[in-house]
């Protein structure tokens, strides 16, 4: 986990002390970095080496006259990002440093490093100056420059819609946002899947193939990778991966049979009380499957909506909420909390997990099922032709 991943996730960093380095004494320094139009400032640096991504160095260095630099005992091909004080935002109490501005580089043991930052326009460039490898890696940043600004322009519309809160956001809209941004980075991660293309034999390739989170893409890139670099130093990420990849396209797979008029999977999940709860005792029925989880913001937002259509419904449809990746004494107290009258259980793993038979990508999902068990609609999010639908029935 990098320092900015730490950042985005909330969690508290405990940094050593500021270590005040005079690059005139450190010659043999493996970062010699230069940032133009700062005098001083905090820069804070996470290591992680690519064989042990949870072994991480955090450090924070002091930058004056724009200088600084930086020399740790690297042993192996190491991740590391670099973070000017300046560039850390807080929101709702969470830091975060845009990708605009953040440093990303791999770096080998041994080598020497020249970085040469600039703030151009909402945007910091670099150029990276060793290897071959390093050039590359800054150049094909620096061309993205206009695609990292349009995508920092998103970020902010978003953090501004969520000001107030999840539940009084419009989240129709923030879904735009959202995808506008993922067609943005798809855009930027092009140009590294270029060099994977041209470069199957590099280290390097399987370091920009980790940051391309799209299944398909992964998993077809990734079947170009030589041999010595899929069984490499790092196997242990690039399997990890390729499993993530895997199931998220089975994900698709099964979303896309359960079509209206389809027959739903079967299921038999445990309730809250520990007794199980069968699918197949409701065939007679009209059946709302409510796929959610209490860290859901947007499910947890719906709750009172669904006790009213509950309330009204009750007589003819049978509600059953399967709570996933959850814990189950968090649901208990949530069900408890929100006086949740209808069936809840939990979800279930391997071969048992529900979510993945039903084709759940995103949370809450809700699925209504007709009288003998066939589906009638899927419906993602909390959206009002679920309930124009319970209405109409």
């Amino acid at each position: 986990m990098s320092f900015v991943s730490t950042l985005k996730k909330g969690v508290p960093v405990v940094l050593p002390a500021l270590l005040s380095v005079a690059c005139g004494s450190k010659q043999d320094a493996l970062l010699d970095a230069r940032f133009k139009g700062v005098d001083s400032a905090n820069v804070y640096i996470s290591a992680s080496p690519l064989a042990m991504a949870d072994s991480v160095l955090y450090d924070t260095v002091r930058m004056t006259g724009g200088r600084f630099c930086w020399n740790p005992s690297l042993t192996s091909p190491t991740e590391v990002h670099v973070v000017v004080d300046k560039d850390v935002r807080v929101r709702n109490g969470r830091a975060s440093v845009p990708a605009s501005h953040q440093v990303v580089f791999l770096a080998m043991p041994g080598e020497k490093i020249r970085l040469d930052a600039r703030y151009e326009d909402g945007f910091l460039a670099y150029d990276l100056t060793g290897s071959g490898d390093l050039q590359t890696q800054s150049g094909l940043r620096n061309a993205a420059k206009s695609l990292y600004v349009k995508s920092q322009i998103l970020a902010d519309q978003i953090a501004e819609e969520l000001e107030e809160g999840y539940e009084n956001a419009d989240e129709k809209y923030l879904d735009s946002l959202y995808a506008l941004r993922a067609g943005l980075s798809q855009s930027i991660r092009q140009a590294s899947l270029s060099y994977v293309q041209d470069n199957p034999d590099n280290l390097m390739s399987a370091f920009f193939l980790l940051q391309n989170p799209e299944p398909d893409t992964f998993l077809a890139y990734y079947d170009k990778l030589d041999a010595s670099v899929r069984d490499g130093i790092l196997k242990e990420r690039l399997d990890k991966m390729k499993a993530a990849s895997e199931h998220r396209l089975l994900l698709r797979a099964n979303d896309a049979k359960l079509v209206p008029g389809s027959v739903a999977p079967a299921f038999s999940l445990t309730g809250l009380d520990g007794k199980a709860v069968s699918l197949a005792d409701y065939t007679d029925k009209y059946v709302v499957l409510d796929f959610w989880g209490t860290w859901c913001p947007w499910c947890v937002k719906g709750i009172p909506q669904m006790k009213e259509y509950y309330a009204k419904h009750k007589g003819k449809v049978v509600f059953i909420s399967i709570a996933c990746r959850d814990k189950v004494e968090k649901v208990r107290a949530m069900v408890e909390k929100e006086g949740i009258a209808w069936i809840n259980v939990m979800n279930g793993t391997a071969e048992n997990d529900v979510a993945l038979s039903y084709g759940v990508s995103g949370f809450p999902t809700k699925v209504l099922l007709e009288p003998g068990l066939r589906v009638k609609a899927k419906y993602l999010g909390e959206v009002p032709e679920f309930y124009r639908d319970l209405d109409a029935l």
